[in-house]
């Protein structure tokens, strides 16, 4: 009786983890843009390239690696456009500051171009 428990509860854990790992996997696909298509993301994509960067995520979840493991794992390896959320870095200040910058200094040449 106390090995069918033990293998219930096993069971039941086992399939916990791997709801879990699939819940990670389905989030990671959609955070992530396939490096062949135009702005599609993983789980919309099935060129080849696609498909096997969702072999290498489902692997990596698989082994115990964490959602930002293997996002820096990625765009170490892919470079950060394959994020759509890419971080802040000096790679990327322009594109994040540089239409703020822009709207500063349009702003300033046209309010004084109107009060002369």
């Amino acid at each position: 009786m106390k090995k069918i428990f033990i293998i219930i509860i096993f069971l039941l854990s086992t399939n916990s983890y791997s709801e879990d790992i699939e819940k990670q996997y389905k989030s990671l696909i959609e955070e992530l843009r396939c490096m062949v298509c135009q702005n599609q993301n993983l789980a919309e994509s099935e060129a080849p390239l696609a498909v096997d960067m969702k072999q290498k995520i489902k692997e990596m979840l698989e082994s115990g690696k964490n959602k930002e493991q293997i996002k820096n794992f990625l765009s170490e390896r892919y470079s950060s456009y394959i994020l759509y959320e890419p971080p802040i870095n000096n790679q990327n200040i322009i594109l994040w500051f540089g239409p703020l910058i822009f709207i500063i200094i349009l702003s300033y040449i046209l309010f004084r171009r109107y009060i002369k």
